[in-house]
C-alpha cells in the first residue's frame, strides 16, 4: 500500500533528518509493507545517521498517514 503524510500533519516542531523525511513523506510518500507488526519507519544503518534525531518518527501516528490511489490493480 503507498501513504502519504498528511499535508495538514504540523512538522513544524520536528528538526534535522526527521523534518527533513517527513517533508519527503509529505510530498513523495512511502511504500508500507504489512508484516503483522506494529507500524515503524526501517532504513539502511548508516554512522552519519544520529539515532536521537531519528527517534523524533516514533512519535508520528499511523492516523497521520492517507492512502494514496494509484490506480486499478491489472491482475493476469
Amino acid at each position: 500500500m503507498r501513504l502519504r503524510l498528511r499535508a495538514d500533519y504540523d512538522i513544524s516542531g520536528f528538526t534535522g533528518a526527521s523534518r527533513v523525511i517527513l517533508e519527503a513523506l509529505q510530498t513523495y510518500g512511502m511504500i508500507l509493507a504489512d508484516n503483522g507488526s506494529s507500524w515503524f519507519i526501517s532504513g539502511a544503518t548508516d554512522p552519519r545517521w544520529n539515532d536521537d534525531d531519528l527517534n523524533q518518527l516514533k512519535s508520528v501516528p499511523g492516523a497521520a498517514f492517507e492512502a494514496v490511489e494509484t490506480g486499478p490493480l491489472v491482475t493476469p
